[in-house]
């Protein structure tokens, strides 16, 4: 999609620094963080929401989740955080993602 902001990241029309970086899934620092460890967990493929992911996205939901586990850990806030996907007017950008939140910096 040529106006998503998550695209353009992706694609390295908008500078970034990423945390992970894969050929499936794309890791960087929430610019309006709502805790001291704000991450967004991108994939690759535009997909708009959490509704709209089909059987087809199982490999790359696992894949997510391992990503996120290994956050985690290599963080070191496994004492207390929160993955967090948005739906509806609650979600600002139309490209799904998850949000990876902990009381402590990471």
């Amino acid at each position: 999609m040529k106006d998503c902001v998550f695209c353009k990241i992706i694609n390295k029309e908008i500078p970034t620094k990423f945390v992970h970086k894969d050929e499936d899934i794309f890791v960087f620092h929430d610019i309006h963080p709502k805790a001291p460890t704000h991450l967004l967990i991108v994939p690759r493929p535009h997909i708009n929401t959490f509704l709209d992911l089909g059987d087809n996205h199982f490999s790359l939901l696992t894949k997510i989740i391992k990503v996120v586990q290994r956050l985690v850990r290599d963080k070191k806030l496994e004492s207390g955080y929160q993955v967090v996907i948005n739906g509806g007017r609650h979600q600002e950008i139309d490209h799904l993602h998850f949000h990876l939140l902990a009381d402590q910096s990471s």
